[in-house]
């Protein structure tokens, strides 16, 4: 496992209730403000969904 990836992070939140259909490999990155996203012609918000090994320049441990 990469010591600095996403399921360490404290940005990272993988118990919200609508990640049960995406499964248990993927989480929310709360870092910054929920992305604007437009399907099918509706819009739509949420945080962007990554996944448990993702990385990324703003990866912060938990505790400190």
């Amino acid at each position: 496992m990469v010591p600095y990836s996403c399921v360490t992070c404290i940005w990272f939140d993988h118990g919200h209730e609508s990640l049960k259909e995406v499964g248990k490999s993927w989480g929310y990155c709360r870092k910054h403000h929920p992305i604007v996203y437009q399907r099918e012609g509706r819009y739509y918000g949420g945080w962007p969904l990554v996944d448990l090994y993702d990385l990324c320049g703003e990866y912060r441990k938990e505790g400190v």
